[in-house]
């Protein structure tokens, strides 16, 4: 649909506008630099993963394979973008983060879209 596709092209906005800001500019109750900080990725992408799976499920053949490479490609790019930004860093164990919700997202949708369908 049209409009699923305007929500993921927003909510990676979002992303992108969050990531601009600079790190002496962020709480620090916001996101802290342990752990805790892997939580929010996951669930920030598997947000992306449910909006790229009602975006683009039916479209591909493979549509899984494709949700995953596009959102692990931008969580890449998010990444390297945060690192032009004043107190930010790249972070691998973000990127996996990342992979892993748009992974949960998109499976959790799909089985439970497919389950209420039933």
């Amino acid at each position: 649909m049209k409009k699923d596709k305007i929500f993921l092209c927003l909510y990676l906005l979002v992303i992108l506008l969050v990531s601009s800001i600079p790190g002496k500019s962020m709480p620090k109750s916001w996101f802290s630099l342990g752990w805790e900080d892997k939580i929010y990725h996951i669930i920030e992408y598997s947000v992306v993963g449910i909006l790229a799976y009602r975006s683009y499920y039916g479209s591909f053949q493979r549509p899984f394979l494709i949700i995953f490479i596009g959102g692990f490609c931008f969580g890449l790019f998010d990444e390297i973008y945060q690192s032009m930004i004043p107190g930010r860093f790249p972070n691998a164990f973000d990127l996996i983060a990342d992979a892993i919700g748009v992974i949960l997202g998109s499976t959790a949708y799909h089985f439970f879209s497919n389950k209420i369908n039933d």
